[in-house]
């Protein structure tokens, strides 16, 4: 009988023993996946590669070949060898992945098709079209199917665009190209970094086709929106009627963009009025917030001097409402939504003139006293509800 729970003993020792080393030799995993990131930040890809080795040796000791860990591991070093110049290595370490991918996960979600268009990249380097464009195209197909718009899918267009220029298709690389742009348009915007930096690639294909009238109005184009750019102007959703919080659900990305455009500019900048009737049509309509008015609050709006602060309170309340996916804030938060507004008063008050409820909390802030003065304002506005 001592024998027998001698050997029990000894076996619950060696499970805890090896659960004890296997955190052990996940935490080195994750200590040289950090050193790995700074070797590639400092562009030693060489040393990066060989860090990420040993980190997949140990996640396929802990957990073998099928784990999407190991898989995630893998193609993040075909990444490390295309940084380093070297295409080959990197196609043959995100072919594995694809495959373990395949086998062990899924072939057709986002991910796999992040595999396929990696691959596609890699190839493209070693000037395998033929195969760059199928995987591309598998990697597009995966994107359409799943109905994604975004700025993934178009990188793939743009990718496509770029194999069928290399392979002297260039008509097809005209029609990828303008999907890519059309994509981009409507996720970041046409004065966006993204779309007028792959403007020059659309030009390019236009010249190799011959049409320099396209090339020249893209040309056009791309002086025109840097200097609209520089000018200020950036890309804003047009005002609309509203007709259900669902809807107004599903332009929670462009009341944002409208939020943060209106709090950092002041109300001479170009937009700011399509910023503010796009704030104050979206607040109506939305259950994403639920802003409190008092009276003090409420007499912003009884003045076109005013009345941009009161639409300034409520983007700053509706910004900490969707940034901590919250209806009501706390008095924390409300306290920053206030300074907020005064962030935006401040500079704005040489154009509007002083407004008396403004210039009280700036006095009160000043002495350190707002906060105090603020949550009884809060505490206020919770009795009034």
């Amino acid at each position: 009988m001592k024998r027998v729970l001698f050997t029990v003993a000894a076996l619950v020792m060696g499970v805890v023993a090896w659960a004890q080393n296997d955190a052990m030799t996940r935490e080195q995993a994750d200590k040289l996946d950090s050193v790995t990131i700074k070797l590639m930040n400092q562009e030693r890809y060489e040393d990066a590669i060989k860090t990420k080795e040993r980190e997949l040796a140990i996640l396929k000791s802990l957990y073998g070949e099928k784990d999407t860990t190991y898989i995630k591991g893998l193609a993040f070093s075909a990444k490390l060898y295309y940084r380093n110049k070297q295409p080959k290595e990197a196609a043959s370490a995100v072919e594995k992945a694809l495959q373990l991918y395949a086998d062990n996960i899924s072939t057709n979600d986002e991910l796999y098709a992040f595999y396929l268009d990696n691959l596609s990249l890699y190839q493209i380097s070693t000037e395998e079209y033929d195969k760059a464009k199928e995987n591309c195209r598998k990697a597009l197909t995966i994107y359409e199917q799943l109905g994604k718009k975004n700025y993934d899918m178009a990188i793939i267009l743009m990718r496509m665009a770029e194999i069928c220029h290399y392979s002297g298709d260039n008509q097809e690389a005209i029609k990828y190209e303008l999907r890519s742009l059309n994509v981009i348009s409507t996720v970041c915007g046409k004065h966006s970094d993204q779309y007028i930096g792959e403007l020059p690639f659309l030009q390019k294909y236009y010249q190799a086709v011959g049409d320099e009238k396209k090339a020249k109005e893209i040309e056009n184009t791309i002086e025109r929106l840097k200097k609209e750019t520089a000018d200020g102007i950036v890309d804003l959703p047009e005002p609309m009627e509203f007709k259900s919080a669902a809807i107004c659900h599903d332009h929670n990305d462009d009341a944002m963009k409208c939020i943060q455009y209106y709090l950092t500019h002041k109300l001479s900048a170009p937009q700011i009025d399509q910023a503010a009737q796009y704030i104050v049509k979206w607040t109506q309509a939305s259950d994403e917030v639920n802003i409190p008015i008092d009276e003090d609050m409420a007499s912003l709006a009884t003045s076109e001097k005013t009345l941009p602060y009161l639409i300034a309170y409520l983007a700053s309340y509706s910004y900490y409402c969707m940034d901590r996916k919250v209806r009501v804030l706390d008095e924390k938060l409300f306290y920053y939504a206030i300074d907020v507004l005064l962030q935006f008063y401040e500079p704005n008050s040489e154009l509007t003139g002083k407004v008396k409820l403004l210039e009280n909390y700036l006095n009160l802030q000043k002495k350190g006293k707002l906060e105090k003065e603020i949550s009884k304002v809060y505490a206020k506005m919770n009795n009034q509800k």
